[in-house]
């Protein structure tokens, strides 16, 4: 009689480890596409009529994304894609609101 299918532990742990590359790959490329969108406003918020909060979430979560210090590891992205994507939302919702003025 067959034993059956085991898998081989090896093969196990490679397998995980290549979804874990995938996993961080896409993470990074997601919080490169965020801080890619955000940066294309620094015109807009730079501009004088521009509020200061709105300049201070965009500065600040350019930061946060930078520096090495983060509520999570850096392999792990979900915070800095948290903050990227929060402040893009808004200083998106800021500057359209300043341009019907």
């Amino acid at each position: 009689m067959g034993r059956g299918y085991l898998p081989d532990v090896d093969s196990l742990w490679t397998g995980l480890g290549v979804v874990a590359v995938v996993v961080v790959v896409v993470l990074v490329l997601v919080a490169l596409f965020l801080a890619y969108r955000l940066i294309r406003k620094h015109r807009q918020v730079n501009q004088p009529d521009t509020p200061m909060p709105t300049k201070v979430a965009y500065w600040l979560s350019l930061a946060y994304t930078v520096f090495p210090v983060d509520a999570l590891p850096d392999p792990i992205y979900l915070d800095d894609i948290a903050v990227l994507t929060g402040s893009l939302i808004y200083v998106t919702t800021t500057l359209r609101k300043k341009d019907k003025d």
